[in-house]
């Protein structure tokens, strides 16, 4: 029987490695998923054609993935923590019925404005080694009361720039430029919604409300892996195979998205080569919040 470690900062080290871990794809968590990131888009939930595999969103296994460390330490152990940056390149999206390998490994560990951070890699390859996608995600630990309470009133570093005038919208990829903007979509994911996400295996910000304010949050927050799904639909729709084989994102969850609070997700082409097409990408709240905010690229 192997004891797992207590997940405190203090004890992680930089260049241990976890995993590997097995996963198989099925139905079931195919459309949990979807479910809780609210996006049914029907080429991830139904076959391209008869005796094709369901190929499920790129993202699905980012959770997995990122919780790979749970074959070395008692992720309900040490505290809550939060999730602040992640990166993340595609080459393929899982399949119904396959099973993929994870495998990860601390790389950085640090201390910044008195919170402590740790930053974890991770792989996932199918069984015969080909890799499905390449992550890195950057975590506090020990997340204090405070930490991650925002104000009625947001900083100013917070707040979406106030509005413009109208811009360029491409309607599909064929009106791509640099400077123009992807159609936006709306998210707001309720509890429900959360607690999918989260699972119920252990309690944490996401799907405990006491611990949340215990935390020095107001409510339950969306996971940041939830938002960023909401960038990669949108890429989805207008890239298409050049997003989920190819893309790539690198984004930072630089406020709180509570339970039932909706967002817009944006993006506008910052450059356009003969292959490839980079944006800065964004999720705004109503309120006027930026909580996401970075860039993706993805073929064309």
């Amino acid at each position: 029987m192997t004891i797992l470690k207590e997940r405190r900062w203090e004890i992680m080290e930089v260049g241990e490695e976890f995993g590997p871990l097995h996963v198989t794809v099925d139905l079931a968590m195919v459309r949990a998923y979807a479910f809780s990131v609210d996006d049914f888009t029907p080429s991830h939930l139904f076959p391209a054609n008869e005796g094709a595999p369901i190929l499920a969103h790129p993202t699905l296994l980012c959770r997995e993935a990122r919780d790979v460390i749970a074959t070395t330490y008692d992720i309900a152990s040490g505290g809550a923590g939060m999730h602040t940056k992640h990166e993340c390149y595609f080459f393929g999206c899982p399949a119904v019925g396959e099973t993929y390998v994870i495998t990860g490994r601390h790389t950085e560990k640090f201390i910044k404005r008195e919170k402590q951070y740790i930053v974890l890699e991770s792989d996932v390859h199918d069984r015969d080694g080909k890799l499905l996608f390449r992550q890195r995600s950057t975590h506090i630990r020990a997340l204090r009361p405070g930490v991650a309470k925002v104000s009625q009133t947001p900083a100013s570093g917070d707040i979406a720039p106030p509005a413009a005038p109208p811009r360029v919208v491409a309607r599909d990829r064929n009106e791509i430029a640099v400077g123009v903007d992807l159609l936006t979509l709306g998210k707001r994911f309720n509890q429900e919604h959360l607690t999918v996400f989260a699972g119920t295996s252990w309690n944490n910000i996401h799907n405990d409300p006491e611990l949340a304010r215990a935390s020095g949050l107001r409510g339950t927050l969306s996971s940041g892996l939830q938002t960023m799904a909401a960038v990669a639909e949108l890429m989805e729709r207008y890239f298409a195979e050049g997003w989920t084989d190819g893309g790539s994102l690198a984004v930072a969850f630089i406020a709180p998205l509570y339970v039932g609070e909706a967002i817009t997700v944006g993006a506008t082409i910052t450059a356009v080569t003969s292959d490839t097409v980079t944006a800065d990408v964004w999720c705004d709240t109503t309120a006027g919040v930026r909580v996401l905010a970075g860039s993706a690229s993805a073929r064309i």
